[in-house]
């Protein structure tokens, strides 16, 4: 029954295009004030044909009324070697899964369990849920994925979706008038199965890439400094609120991030004018729902010249008390990911 509710699910989402939802357009990417998916990143960044890989993501609730729970749903359905390794075209692929499943199917089978994928009902039941999803990539994954000109050489891609939800799944009833079929087909909805709104969801698109000849690893936080020393975890930071009438007046709460060399891998795809392999890129975005920073990533690689020193970001108090959470999400060029996070206590 989940295998026909997969592929007929598949069939319902032909019609749109997934996108990201949740922050607004006029906050900064550091300010969390509703649901958000600050990060997904997989055990293998890069993986072996046919190995099993696992991804989490890091989200979190920021809404100031959190009577509706957010949840992370994992869409079950691999989307491998989409034409131009577009995300988009995967909606095609699928739709031609569902109707081979469909033409092949007795009574009862995909088609039956379409019945359950309309607009108005609860999908929340036949996802997968919570912030972990393995699957496993094909082992002819590399040797099925066309040749692209100027590559550094042969790969594969798998592409995966998720929703983080404060309600549940429904799929979206499709506009007649998107004539580019680029509609989100999915949308997460209240109790009263009343649409909710940017703040309440995201929907997120995670590609795993593999080659049979390459590795990746997440890069590796050592630690994080506040005010130029080594920053407790588990115990945070304690600040008093910020009474300046401009921000830009408040004490400057200075933060880094501490990343070992040995998480600074050789890029084998990036090669220097003499045809030399570069290093990665390394780079950490910073995220506070208490408080304002200044700029929201901070380069601590760069590919050729190795550390980059002045990684400090300022974080400026907020001018209300509360308590808070502070995150560090550290990235590299290859899909690879870390995060902390520590409490924030604003007197």
């Amino acid at each position: 029954m989940r295998r026909a509710l997969a592929t007929a699910f598949a069939g319902a989402i032909a019609a749109g295009v997934v996108a990201a939802c949740g922050a607004s357009d006029f906050d900064a990417e550091s300010k969390l004030k509703s649901v958000r998916m600050l990060a997904t990143r997989a055990d293998l960044p890069y993986a072996k044909p046919g190995a099993k890989v696992t991804l989490e993501t890091l989200a979190f609730d920021a809404r100031p009324n959190k009577t509706r729970p957010m949840k992370i749903f994992w869409i079950p359905l691999v989307c491998e070697n989409p034409t131009n390794d577009l995300y988009y075209v995967c909606f095609a692929q699928f739709a031609q899964a569902a109707g081979a499943a469909d033409a092949g199917a007795p009574d009862g089978g995909a088609g039956g369990a379409g019945a359950f994928l309309r607009p108005g009902v609860d999908l929340s039941p036949f996802l997968p849920s919570g912030p972990t999803y393995s699957f496993t990539l094909s082992p002819d994954l590399v040797k099925k994925h066309p040749i692209v000109p100027g590559s550094s050489g042969p790969y594969g891609l798998a592409i995966v979706f998720s929703i983080v939800c404060a309600g549940h799944v429904e799929i979206t009833p499709v506009d007649p008038n998107d004539i580019r079929k680029q509609q989100v087909p999915l949308g997460c909805y209240d109790e009263d199965h009343n649409r909710l709104g940017p703040d309440d969801y995201v929907i997120g698109v995670q590609r795993v890439y593999a080659y049979d000849d390459r590795t990746n690893a997440n890069p590796i936080i050592d630690h994080l400094t506040y005010q130029g020393q080594p920053l407790d975890l588990a115990q945070g930071i304690t600040v008093d609120r910020c009474t300046a009438s401009h921000r830009v007046e408040c004490p400057d709460l200075k933060l880094d991030v501490s990343i070992p060399d040995a998480s600074w891998e050789v890029n084998p795809g990036d090669l220097d004018t003499n045809g030399a392999p570069r290093h990665e890129q390394i780079w950490v975005d910073w995220y506070a729902d208490k408080g304002d920073f200044e700029g929201d990533a901070r380069l601590l690689f760069d590919p050729a010249q190795g550390r980059v020193s002045g990684s400090e970001i300022k974080l400026h108090a907020p001018g209300e008390p509360g308590d808070g959470t502070v995150f560090a999400v550290v990235h590299d060029n290859r899909g690879g990911a870390a995060w902390v996070s520590f409490p924030i206590h604003v007197n």
